[in-house]
C-alpha cells in the first residue's frame, strides 16, 4: 500500500502539475490515477480521499454527482487534483459538473468566488442570486479585481435589484449586445485567478437553480482557461461601461479562436473551445456529427440550426442512432424530417410549472462532450455571443451521458 501512495505521490507532483496540452496525456493518468488502488491487497481508498485539498480539507464538498437510476449508466464522482502550483488556486473539492436537478448551483459557485485571490471575470446574461451577489462584493472588498459583464438587455431601461447591486457596489460593470448591436450576450461563464472556469447553461438565477433542467461545469485545462480569457477581454473592449450607454466601445470585431485545435474525435480534429458571433461553432458542431459512429445524443432548449440538422440526417442515415431531447414549448422546424430519418425525438417540459428543459449540450459515441451557452440556432452562430466546449475528457463525457439517458426515459413523445 505504501508503494501505491508513492505512485499517486509522483503522479500528482510530477505529472499533474505539468500543464501538458495533450488531452490524451492527461486522460492517460486519469486511468492510471483510477487503477492504482486495485493493484494491492488493502481496501483501495475512494476517489474522495484521493482528492484532498492543498490545506488537507476532503474533497467531494457538495456531495457525489450523478447517482443515476438503473436504467442510466453508473458513474463514479468526479474529482480534482490539489491545485497545480504551490499558493496558485485551490479548485480542490469543488465539482466538476453539476445538474441542478440533484443539487442547487449557488453554493458551489459562492465557494469558488470565495477562493479568489487575484482576478474574477465574470460573463453573465443574467443574474438573480443574492449570494452570489454578496460574494462578489466580499471579492471587491478584499482586494480582488472583478470585473462584471451583463447582456444590454438585463441593464437596460431598468435591471433587477441583483445586477443593481453590482452596479452600485462600485464593481467593475459593462453591458453589450451581440453582433453590431443586435443579439444578446448570452454568455454563461466566470474566471477565477485565471486557473479555474465555471461555464455551462445556466445563468446564476434561482430560475435556473429550482425550476430548469440546467448544467454548470468547473474546468482547469490550461488552453481551455486562456482561450476564454481572451474572449472575456475581447468582450470587455466592445462593452460599454454600465450607466453610460452612449460611450466610446471598440467596433465589432471576429471573436478569438483556438490556434492548436486537438480534440482527436474518431480521427476528426475539433477546437477545445468556439465562440460566437460567427466564430464557426455552428460548423465545428456539424464537423464533430459527421465523425459520430454509433451515437448521438442531444439536450438542447432549442434547435433551429439547417447545418446542424444536415448533419445529424447524415449521421441518421449511415446508421448513427440520433436521439434528440428537446424543450417541448420551443419551435423545432424539423419534426417531419426527424421522423422521417428515423431519429428518436422527445420533448422534455421543466422541473416545476414555468420551468424549462434548458440544456445545451450533446454526447457523441459516448466520448465527446460539446457544452455551454450554445443553442443550435442561427442567432446563437451569427448574433450572440456564445461560448462552447469540446472535451473528450471521461470525467465530464460519463456523467453527461448518464444524465442524458436518466432524463430521456422520463420524457414525452413527438408532439
Amino acid at each position: 500500500m505504501e508503494t501505491g501512495r508513492r505512485v499517486l505521490d509522483y503522479i500528482y507532483i510530477h505529472i499533474l502539475r505539468r500543464r501538458f496540452r495533450g488531452r490524451k496525456i492527461f486522460n492517460s493518468l486519469l486511468l492510471l490515477l483510477l487503477a492504482v488502488p486495485s493493484a494491492f491487497s488493502a481496501a483501495p481508498a475512494g476517489l474522495e480521499t484521493l482528492a484532498l485539498s492543498a490545506k488537507g480539507g476532503p474533497a467531494g464538498l457538495f456531495g457525489g454527482k450523478t447517482l443515476p437510476p438503473v436504467e442510466a449508466p453508473a458513474v463514479a464522482p468526479p474529482f480534482y487534483a490539489p491545485a497545480p502550483d504551490r499558493g496558485g488556486y485551490d479548485w480542490s473539492g469543488l465539482p466538476a459538473y453539476l445538474f441542478t436537478d440533484e443539487e442547487p448551483l449557488a453554493k458551489p459557485i459562492v465557494e469558488a468566488i470565495n477562493r479568489t485571490r487575484k482576478t474574477l471575470d465574470v460573463a453573465l446574461y443574467n443574474l438573480q442570486i443574492d449570494d452570489t451577489v454578496a460574494a462578489l462584493v466580499k471579492a471587491k472588498e478584499r482586494g480582488v479585481k472583478v470585473r462584471v459583464l451583463f447582456d444590454s438587455a438585463h441593464v437596460y431601461p431598468l435591471a433587477g435589484k441583483q445586477i443593481q447591486a453590482v452596479i452600485a457596489s462600485g464593481i467593475e460593470t459593462r453591458a453589450m449586445n451581440g453582433r453590431g448591436g443586435t443579439g444578446a450576450m448570452h454568455c454563461k461563464y466566470a474566471l477565477f485567478d485565471g486557473a479555474l472556469l465555471q461555464t455551462g447553461s445556466a445563468n446564476w438565477s434561482g430560475f435556473a437553480e429550482t425550476f430548469s433542467y440546467e448544467n454548470i461545469m468547473f474546468a482547469a485545462d490550461p488552453d481551455i482557461v486562456a482561450g476564454y480569457g481572451r474572449t472575456f477581454e475581447w468582450m470587455w473592449l466592445q462593452a460599454k461601461p454600465a450607466g453610460q450607454p452612449e460611450a466610446a466601445a471598440a467596433k465589432p470585431s471576429s471573436p478569438p479562436f483556438d490556434p492548436t485545435p486537438d480534440v482527436n474525435f474518431n480521427g476528426t480534429m475539433l477546437p477545445d473551445y468556439s465562440f460566437s458571433p460567427r466564430g464557426g461553432t455552428e460548423a465545428a458542431i456539424a464537423k464533430a456529427i459527421d465523425a459520430a459512429r454509433s451515437e448521438a445524443d442531444v439536450a438542447m432548449f432549442t434547435f433551429t440550426s439547417k447545418p446542424i440538422m444536415e448533419a445529424l440526417k447524415r449521421a441518421s442515415a449511415r446508421g448513427v442512432r440520433v436521439k434528440l431531447m428537446l424543450f417541448i414549448d420551443q419551435k423545432f422546424p424539423f419534426e417531419q424530417e426527424a421522423r422521417a430519418g428515423r431519429m428518436e425525438l422527445h420533448y422534455k417540459t421543466g422541473r416545476l410549472e414555468k420551468g424549462q428543459m434548458h440544456n445545451k449540450f450533446a454526447v457523441l459515441d459516448g466520448k465527446l462532450l460539446i457544452n455551454g451557452s450554445f443553442n443550435w440556432t442561427a442567432t446563437a452562430e451569427n448574433s450572440n455571443t456564445e461560448n462552447t466546449i469540446f472535451t473528450m475528457a471521461p470525467e465530464y463525457v460519463s456523467p453527461y451521458k448518464a444524465q442524458f439517458d436518466r432524463l430521456f426515459i422520463k420524457t414525452s413523445l413527438p408532439r
